[in-house]
């Protein structure tokens, strides 16, 4: 047996008042007056020793209830278990799952509900001394710290759902840490309890790095939803990677069914561009379907969009947000050298959409790519230091780059730029096979381009080419010659990034006569877009471009009507980038679309929530002990299906003594005022 508070045990040397108080009050003496001494005599023997025993008795019941009432303060108990870890106050380790998926509908409302009054229940059933560790996916520096019950069920009430995923081994780890840590350096703790109050979730629930334990006990309580589905917008995106006005855009949307029973006439609401529309769509069982919504753009600006299904089950991954931008025109600089083709700035004089700014080589500089879309090289045969490493910046700045050669290209000098590119080396002139054999029409560069795919069109040739080498570059052919090499590509790595592998000059062919080479300078053109992302998810490491970047000191923050966030950024070349990802982000940002201020309104972003926990897939029982069976000796499986209220959690309790000592010392002393009312001596 152990004491809870041992330092009040002092208290029974107070059992030596009693003793103090029987000595000198009952040795009192009256006097009696008889007429016969011989009476008296007889009398007083009899009434002594009688009078002798009802006082010790009553002082006896004294020490006991006084003794009684001490124990109860020092509160006695027997530990749960008989390790050498039990010579301090016994612990209770709850950790209730409160990401999205335990917004599902159980029987007396949300998960995250039943499992908050089971652990309202635990806290109240526990006893006075249990110190509570009470944490969430949070896991932050507020729930790193033990709490009495009163405090324990103050924080129960401010759990919230959050869009945070933790694994449970990151979790049962994480407490194990800081109790080892407690222990060690602020004060003894006895028998750990560890409640896991959770849906279990096969995505969630990983035991691969959970640390081994022999000694403490585990829970692991199962919540199950009443309907083990759910429905759910997982993406958009758009057929052509441009959005001009007047043109029609195909809107993609993928919804996905995670149950089992095929669902009809689910109900989609599209809002976007000022339009809104209804869409109804059968799922099959635990698939994903994508329908299509077609509209024509009718004015240039930043542009948002919603997408809603009705689902009534769970909710949280029932919006989609999507943002773009409509642009009403695309600045070139048009970079010319000495075997430079004036039909380059003649196809995009042909559109008022294109605005064309011409330099010469020796003209060039650094700051003529400020506010540029497209930087088309046309005809240099040298590229000195600078000039690659403007370029480079450019493109890695989000920038467009068209690389078209001269007749005579040093090639030592290009091929420095083209490794950094990641394009192949270009070699020496070759003349063999030139004839174009195919288009790759299934690139998103030609997709649009023609009304049909064609296989036998009669395509162009040119008269020389350079010849390349691969040297591992990353890069995707467009355009491919009967010899096998490419004529037109692009990189890979460095968005947008095309390299023509001939020379515009007459010498090497007649190609800008063709109808295909005003087709690719305008798509080049159209591609070279700044671009900012559809979307961006919660929880993940993304970065927004700020290609409109001043040098204005003020910080650039997202807003909507609830959340003010100034995101971190960075520079890099001509723009800067906004991050969004951490933890920061996800616990102060909900999904949406926000705007990005600068002093104005220079954007927009929408922001959704992972949708990894929409699949509602979870472990079974054997999957879960299982799990836990080769690290953890004392574990003891609980589910939750019918409700808490109906599910008594029997967890290990130390037995407690005060109470029935309490309860001694007060039978005690009415035993004490009995034998003084009614032994009459």
């Amino acid at each position: 047996m152990k004491f809870v508070y041992p330092e009040f045990l002092w208290a029974l040397s107070a059992l030596s008042i009693p003793i103090i108080i029987h000595l000198f009050n009952f040795r009192r003496y009256k006097k009696l007056y008889f007429s016969s001494l011989t009476f008296i005599k007889q009398v007083e023997q009899q009434t002594r020793s009688t009078e002798k025993i009802k006082n010790l008795i009553i002082l006896l019941m004294r020490l006991l209830a006084l003794a009684m009432i001490v124990l109860a303060f020092a509160q006695p108990y027997i530990p749960a278990s008989n390790n050498n870890e039990n010579a301090g106050h016994p612990v209770l380790a709850i950790y209730i799952d409160n990401s999205f998926s335990m917004t599902a509908k159980g029987t007396e409302g949300e998960l995250l509900s039943e499992a908050r009054e089971m652990a309202r229940k635990l806290i109240n059933d526990a006893s006075l001394e249990t110190r509570i560790l009470l944490n969430t996916n949070n896991m932050n520096g507020i729930e790193q710290r033990l709490l009495t019950k009163i405090q324990a069920l103050e924080e129960l009430d401010k759990i919230t759902s959050t869009p945070l995923i933790r694994q449970i081994d990151d979790v049962l780890n994480w407490q194990k840490r800081f109790l080892d840590q407690e222990q060690l350096q602020k004060e003894k703790l006895g028998t750990r309890q560890h409640i896991i109050l959770s849906d279990f979730q096969d995505i969630s629930t990983n035991f691969s790095k959970l640390q081994k334990d022999q000694e403490h006990f585990y829970y692991p309580v199962q919540l199950t939803p009443q309907i083990k589905g759910n429905i759910y917008v997982d993406s958009a995106w758009f057929s052509s990677p441009i959005q001009r006005i007047g043109q029609n855009n195909e809107l993609n949307i993928r919804i996905a069914n995670a149950g089992n029973e095929n669902q009809t006439n689910v109900e989609l609401h599209v809002e976007v561009s000022n339009i809104k529309r209804d869409v109804f769509v059968d799922l099959p069982g635990n698939q994903k379907i994508t329908t299509v919504v077609n509209y024509t753009e009718q004015e240039s600006g930043i542009k948002s969009g919603k997408i809603s299904v009705n689902d009534k089950h769970l909710l949280w991954d029932d919006d989609y947000y999507f943002s773009y931008n409509v642009k009403d025109k695309v600045s070139i600089l048009v970079l010319n050298g000495k075997n430079a083709s004036a039909a380059v700035s003649q196809v995009y004089a042909l559109e008022k959409y294109y605005v064309v700014n011409l330099v010469n080589e020796g003209s060039f500089t650094n700051d003529r790519l400020n506010g540029m879309d497209l930087l088309f090289v046309n005809g240099l045969n040298d590229i000195p230091t600078s000039l690659s490493n403007s370029i480079m910046t450019f493109a890695q700045s989000g920038g467009t780059v068209a690389l078209f050669p001269g007749d005579n290209c040093k090639t030592d000098t290009w091929n420095g730029l083209l490794k950094n590119l990641k394009l192949p080396s270009l070699g020496g002139i070759y003349s063999s096979g030139t004839k174009i054999d195919k288009l790759v029409y299934d690139d998103p560069f030609f997709q649009g381009m023609f009304e049909k795919k064609k296989e036998a069109i009669n395509l162009p040739s040119v008269a020389k080419v350079y010849k390349t080498y691969d040297n591992s570059s990353a890069y995707l052919d467009l355009i491919k010659l009967q010899n096998g090499m490419p004529l037109f590509l692009r990189s890979s790595n460095v968005n947008n990034v095309f390299l023509f592998t001939s020379s515009l000059d007459p010498s090497f062919g007649s190609f800008t006569s063709d109808a295909l080479f005003p087709s690719i300078v305008l798509r080049i053109g159209e591609m070279s877009q700044r671009k900012t992302p559809y979307s961006l998810t919660l929880g993940q490491d993304a970065y927004y471009p700020i290609y409109n970047n001043s040098n204005s000191e003020t910080p650039i923050h997202i807003k909507n009507t609830e959340i003010d966030f100034i995101p971190s950024s960075k520079k890099n070349g001509f723009l800067s980038y906004l991050f969004l990802g951490g933890n920061e982000a996800l616990e102060r940002l909900k999904n949406g679309t926000y705007d990005v201020i600068n002093k104005e309104k220079i954007g927009l972003i929408s922001l959704n929530y992972d949708r990894e926990e929409s699949s509602v897939k979870y472990l079974t029982r054997s999957e879960i002990e299982n799990g836990f069976k080769d690290y953890i000796k004392n574990i003891s499986y609980s589910e939750i299906k019918d409700g808490q209220s109906h599910k008594k959690l029997d967890i290990e309790k130390p037995f407690e003594y005060w109470k029935i000592a309490l309860i001694i010392g007060v039978l005690f002393l009415v035993l004490e005022i009995l034998i003084i009312k009614l032994w009459k001596s």
